[in-house]
């Protein structure tokens, strides 16, 4: 930039050019400062923020020149399917999460059981009384133990009876034997394992729990947990040996563990389908049907992150209006 300046005297004059630095360039910003509850403007003028300089052009990103080797494709396959089979491992620790872990307290008749699943709820949610063969029918309530969610079910004493009713409480009380993730199996402290419940020590899901030892004093049988419901003796160690069957070392509060049944069906699928694109990712594999069963994969994903599609929008959309001709 430059200006003209005029040089010399009356008549004569002359003109020349004077360079005129550049402005520098400035910003202006716009700002509220309060003053005595009302707001005032400010304006600010700052040299302005040097642009950032371009990247060489050997940073810049590149697409591929050529279609994917079969190697390539083969290492990202493997890599998805690891991480679904990784989620899909967490679907029994999700659902003892989302609805308990089944505790089943098994034992011979009056071996303590309604007492101790009335300790460990807190509460009197079963009878007890002195008879053997109080309990007939299964008694389910949820708790509890060391922060995690447990259904504890107290049944029928194992034996063998001859009574129709006591047969057909017997009978459930296998039925849930069967289906316990946890199996707390009761014996008196005074007592030994009799023919009926000795099997069930040798389960890996049993904890052998030695009851009414506030009558002969705590007594040791090797991994048996000696307890009492009269004086509380032994249930925290009893909570925490159910926490540590039930739940391993703990499920990772950060890891994503699914916790639906619709989850992991969605996850199925996606696996399904990675698994049937397969063969088709071999040099002599057809791309098409590749592409076919990964956008299928892709769908069930979608579905359970709660994507919506372009036919879920129509398919609303006309299922509340009535479109006429």
């Amino acid at each position: 930039m430059s200006a003209l300046e005029e040089t010399g005297t009356a008549p004569a004059r002359s003109i020349r050019l004077v360079p005129v630095p550049r402005p520098v360039p400035r910003r202006m910003s716009l700002g509220v400062s309060p003053l005595r509850g009302q707001g005032t403007l400010a304006l600010e003028l700052a040299p302005a923020a040097p642009a950032a300089p371009v990247p060489p052009p050997s940073t810049w990103l590149e697409e591929d020149e050529e279609p994917p080797s079969a190697a390539r494709l083969v290492a990202a396959w493997s890599d998805a399917g690891r991480d679904l089979d990784r989620l899909l491992a967490t679907a029994p620790m999700g659902e003892r999460l989302r609805a308990g872990a089944l505790v089943v307290l098994a034992g011979r008749p009056n071996a303590g059981k309604s007492s101790l699943f009335n300790a460990l709820l807190g509460s009197d949610r079963a009878l007890v009384t002195a008879h053997p063969g109080t309990t007939r029918d299964a008694v389910e309530a949820g708790t509890t133990c060391d922060g995690w969610p447990v259904r504890l079910v107290d049944t029928a004493g194992l034996h063998d009876a001859t009574h129709e009713l006591e047969r057909l409480g017997v009978a459930m009380s296998r039925r849930y034997l069967e289906a316990a993730e946890v199996l707390l199996l009761c014996v008196e402290a005074t007592g030994g394992l009799e023919a009926e419940v000795a099997a069930l020590a040798t389960d890996p899901r049993t904890i052998v729990v030695r009851t009414k030892t506030d009558l002969v004093g705590a007594t040791s049988d090797g991994e048996a947990i000696a307890t009492s419901a009269v004086t509380g003796e032994g249930l925290d160690r009893l909570r925490s040996a159910i926490a540590a069957r039930a739940f391993g070392a703990g499920a990772d509060a950060l890891s994503p563990t699914l916790l639906r049944a619709r989850h992991r069906d969605a996850l199925a699928r996606a696996r399904a389908e990675l698994d049937a694109a397969r063969p088709h990712l071999d040099t002599a594999g057809d791309p098409v049907l590749a592409a076919h069963h990964v956008r299928a994969a892709t769908a069930a994903l979608e579905e359970l992150m709660g994507a919506v599609t372009t036919d879920d929008v129509l398919g609303r959309l006309f299922a509340s209006f009535c479109v006429g001709k």
